[in-house]
């Protein structure tokens, strides 16, 4: 029988700390947001290839407080147990798929990290690897997939308990559901995904399915076919056949060089599944019905920068791979979502075994053969057909018990909107709400945000155009008219681009109470206008006015917009006086390192980066540590062959 357990887990967990205080109006893309395509994709193939791109993860905040301290933590888990599959979730984790054991063998078919560290891969900023992440709503990783989601328990009559994890995205206006299934007998775990429209306006929609599993020398990764969209972080992508491309086998992810992309292209009609299997022919298969169409491979590869991401998101020793499933044949692509419409799909994930001659073996067609036949008898593909529509019609209805928060975004929203809100039968009770929500809601009941401390950071944002016209008319009343207001109304308008009104509300802010938040969105719209020294002053009076205590990130966009100005003694001289919980960060001790290289000091320069600069929150493709390094070897007059970049400098996604 399926049992549904409550477990505590602990973990050695380095600390999320807090969300950024600084709306995020700079807009950093993800590294798929912005790709080419060559002439091997046609146009109907890259038709959604760029389009519905964000400028940015508002109304998000960034959660890049996060440091590398690791701590035994407890985290709730949630798991689903028969006699053949133990599948644990993490729902204050965005619902993550922990770790997926096949009780037959004792054995573990997903890559489980064995420690909690953020790293600098999302939009949000913080990720973290391992498991399967449920990526819903923008390209970037999901805005929840290192925070709660809203779970319950259903008991369905006469049937297995089933696990439902929701939540509400607010950048697509999208609620969506992942539900969990595990039937009595049931070698494989199903996994229903509902993505739900929550207005009556048109958006865009997207998904996929992270599953990492254990990178080793014998695994191989399958998939019916033999053509995929490649991307190697060169900005292009470009159509080639597979498993065979050039001088490398797709299918063998320890011989692959660098971090890389294959998006297959499986044939219409055939059935969609992904496989990851070792030498002795067992491993993981996902299969799904086809509304979920896409696959991917994704690699770090074997070069120093790839083996240090692995080691920087685990421990030392660390690797895996991701093996992937999307709505779209891509992550170039979001798809359209009519007003009130939804997307639906389920996912069986479990055990697969094939003749271990041809898991070594070099015959692909062979092997994919094997795969799909092994799968289809122990999962065929009318059943998986069936228990989606099963899952479809009884689930809908049935509520459970509600064990966790999800937070109080979806319940705010619902007093704004009320029935305009299509919450499509999920929860989001009143009592979810947090200080985040209530001053927003006092906008909507009392017809004014509160009063603000201007030097305590903001917490919360909103940018939709029903918040822009309720702030505005408080404004426009008197009634809400202060410093706290006229931020906000800044915000919103630099987040729609219309800065000239944008530096006004700013101004104006500043006007009534002098604050360091309008100050630094003033320093932004100066950067973008390409005002350099303008943004450095205005970032400058930004971090007098936050005090002597200032938020980090204040800090590291004061020096960063000194050194974009050319004014690197006054990096080196805002540095040395920050407080030392800031001056010790790493990015910090970079930016310094930097300017001082610019200033000629490469004794000082070098001393800082052999001092072992951890860049807490390096990013996904930034090579800045490499390239300081080299920098340096530029202003001693030392050859980069006989000065090799250190490994702990080395984040590079591809070689040079």
């Amino acid at each position: 029988m399926t049992e549904l357990l409550y477990e505590q887990l602990t973990i050695p967990s380095a600390s999320l700390g807090r969300e950024n205080p600084l709306p995020d109006l700079k807009g950093k893309p993800d590294a798929h947001a912005a790709i080419e395509t060559d002439e091997t994709i046609s146009a109907e193939e890259s038709r959604y290839m760029g389009w519905a791109r964000v400028s940015g993860i508002l109304p998000y905040t960034v959660q890049d407080g996060y440091d590398r301290e690791k701590k035994p933590r407890e985290w709730n888990a949630v798991i689903l147990r028969n006699d053949y599959i133990e599948a644990t979730f993490m729902p204050q984790l965005g619902g993550r798929l922990w770790s997926l054991v096949d009780r037959t063998t004792g054995r573990e078919l997903l890559h489980r990290n064995p420690v909690f560290q953020p790293c600098n891969l999302a939009l949000r900023n913080a990720w973290i690897s391992g498991g399967v992440e449920w990526n819903c709503g923008i390209i970037g990783h999901t805005p929840y997939t290192v925070s709660p989601m809203f779970a319950e328990a259903i008991e369905p009559e006469g049937g297995a308990p089933i696990l439902r994890m929701y939540q509400y995205e607010r950048v697509r206006d999208l609620v969506y559901r992942i539900e969990a299934a595990l039937p009595n007998e049931s070698r494989q775990l199903f996994v229903r995904v509902r993505i739900d429209n929550a207005s009556t306006r048109d958006t865009a929609v997207y998904w996929w399915s992270n599953i990492a599993v254990d990178e080793r020398p014998d695994t191989r990764v399958a998939v019916p076919a033999d053509r995929a969209y490649r991307f190697d972080y060169t900005k292009k992508l470009s159509k080639v056949p597979v498993p065979h491309y050039r001088d490398m086998d797709a299918s063998r992810p320890a011989t692959l060089p660098h971090a890389m992309d294959f998006f297959f292209d499986i044939p219409q009609g055939q059935r969609k599944w992904i496989a990851a299997v070792g030498g002795d022919g067992y491993g993981l298969v996902q299969t799904s019905t086809d509304t979920l169409r896409g696959r991917k491979l994704f690699v770090w590869g074997q070069n120093a920068g790839g083996k240090h991401w692995q080691e920087f998101l685990s421990v030392k020793g660390s690797s895996y791979i991701e093996i992937q499933a999307g709505l779209a044949s891509t992550q170039l692509e979001h798809l359209p979502l009519e007003g009130g419409g939804s997307r639906e799909w389920t996912e069986a994930y479990g055990p697969i075994q094939i003749d271990p001659a041809l898991a070594r073996g070099d015959d692909w067609p062979a092997m994919t053969r094997a795969i799909d036949d092994a799968l289809e008898a122990a999962l065929p593909r009318l059943k998986v057909e069936a228990t989606h529509a099963a899952l479809s019609e009884g689930l809908p209805g049935q509520r459970g018990k509600l064990f966790q928060n999800g937070g109080g975004w979806g319940s705010l929203e619902q007093v704004l909107r009320w029935e305009d809100f299509r919450a499509n039968g999920l929860r989001f009770p009143s009592s979810s709400m947090s200080k985040q929500q209530r001053y927003w809601q006092d906008l909507v009941f009392d017809g004014a945000l509160p009063a603000h401390d201007p030097l305590d950071p903001p917490t919360a944002y909103q940018v939709g155009d029903l918040w822009l016209e309720r702030l505005r008319a408080s404004v426009d009343s008197g009634k809400g008219d202060h410093w706290f207001s006229r931020y906000h109304l800044g915000v919103m308008r630099a987040y729609r681009f219309d800065d000239g009104m944008a530096e006004a509300e700013f101004t104006r802010s500043m006007e009534l109470t002098p604050n360091p938040w309008a100050a630094r969105g003033l320093a932004v719209l100066k950067a973008r206008a390409g005002d350099l020294q303008s943004a450095a002053d205005m970032t400058l009076d930004a971090l007098k006015l936050a005090g002597s205590t200032p938020p980090k990130q204040l800090a590291i966009e004061t020096l960063s917009a000194l050194n974009e100005a050319g004014r690197y003694g006054e990096t080196d001289k805002v540095a040395r006086s920050l407080p030392r919980s800031i001056a010790s960060l790493g990015r910090v001790k970079a930016l310094r390192v930097k300017a001082l290289l610019e200033l000629g000091d490469a004794a000082e320069a070098e001393r800082v980066l052999r001092g072992r600069i951890v860049l807490t929150d390096v990013r996904e493709g930034e090579i800045s540590l490499s390239d300081l390094w080299k920098r340096l070897c530029e202003v001693k007059g030392v050859s980069l062959e006989d000065n090799p970049i250190p490994a702990s400098l080395d984040f590079r996604m591809r070689d040079e």
